[in-house]
């Protein structure tokens, strides 16, 4: 037997066991989890280009994973940044906490919140959101009189905003403000709120993170979400007669809601993925598409580009 023909099978049988032991409760483990066992890339790249038997390759993957899975528990408690919401990030700035308490002389930082706020312009019919943050909780959802509201809570820095308008566009740049790597904090959750009238296009550019969008009030153009190993949400409406989705993930759970009277197409491009496409048809490598996708005007394109996740695109 060649190891190249097990290694795969092996790989998955052992994700296997941990998701039911995870579902029997014996501990807690998910898809965010998978980024606390990185280092089994270089074990496993590493057994492969040992100059020894197959046989003895196969015996050293099998005890690879039978390592981990009997003490996964230990090996992610070093990891528990990675867990949502208490992860673990670092900066050198100085935060107020709750209580308003003076920084002490070893350089603790506090809990902090940030407010800001677009005007809206009634000269303005598009509008463009970046958003490039570290991990934490990002959601987008609900409406304002303002082009955009932008709420933080958490002990990392501050967010900085730019904007700028050009024939009938404008581009809101959020940013984490830059900082160095020192002290562990426990939360960063930002929530976003946005005017309902202009049509949108959306960037996000985040790390590890639980991202929620419910987009049914806005008109949506285009949406990238480049992320880490995350979590996944959005929820897509009908104000718009097209939609274009795109995904580019880690290890991440996917979940897409799409009307049931709007036409969609999937284009996946991932590899060791679990994909739940209810009602959709495959119409070629990677391209799935809904019945009505040829009679109906509204129409949403999914582009997903992930490995080792779960995708599921449900039509509410």
């Amino acid at each position: 037997m060649k190891y190249r023909h097990v290694f795969w099978a092996f790989i998955l049988i052992a994700l296997g066991i941990l998701f039911i032991l995870n579902n029997f409760g014996i501990f807690e483990f998910g898809w965010r989890a998978l980024w606390s066992l990185w280092p089994l890339i270089l074990i496993l790249w590493g057994i492969s280009i040992l100059p020894i038997k197959d046989g003895i390759k196969i015996i050293a993957l099998v005890a690879v994973l039978a390592f981990t899975v009997i003490f996964f528990n230990r090996i992610s408690e070093r990891a528990s940044w990675w867990h949502f919401p208490n992860f673990h990030y670092y900066s050198d700035r100085d935060w107020d906490d709750r209580n308003d308490d003076d920084e002490d002389d070893e350089g603790t930082y506090h809990y902090k919140n940030q407010d800001l706020s677009v005007p809206f312009d009634t000269l303005i019919n598009k509008g463009m959101i970046q958003l490039d943050a570290a991990a934490g909780n990002f959601c987008i959802q609900g409406v304002t009189s303002d082009m955009l509201t932008f709420s933080k809570t958490g002990d990392i820095g501050d967010y900085s905003l730019t904007t700028n308008d050009e024939n009938g566009r404008k581009k809101i740049i959020l940013s984490m403000e830059k900082t160095r790597i020192r002290h562990s904090v426990s939360e960063n959750k930002v929530d976003i709120k946005l005017n309902e009238k202009p049509s949108w296009n959306i960037n996000l550019n985040i790390g590890a993170a639980e991202i929620d969008m419910d987009l049914r009030d806005y008109k949506i153009d285009t949406a990238i979400i480049d992320a880490g190993a995350s979590s996944i949400h959005i929820k897509i409406g009908e104000k718009n007669p097209l939609t274009v989705l795109t995904f580019n993930a880690g290890a991440s759970s996917i979940e897409v809601d799409i009307p049931k009277e709007s036409a969609c197409q999937i284009k996946s491009e991932s590899f060791l993925v679990s994909k739940e496409f209810d009602g959709f048809n495959k119409k070629g490598d990677g391209i799935y598409q809904t019945d009505n996708f040829n009679t109906k005007k509204n129409k949403i394109y999914l582009t997903i580009k992930t490995a080792i996740s779960k995708i599921e695109i449900n039509r509410y």
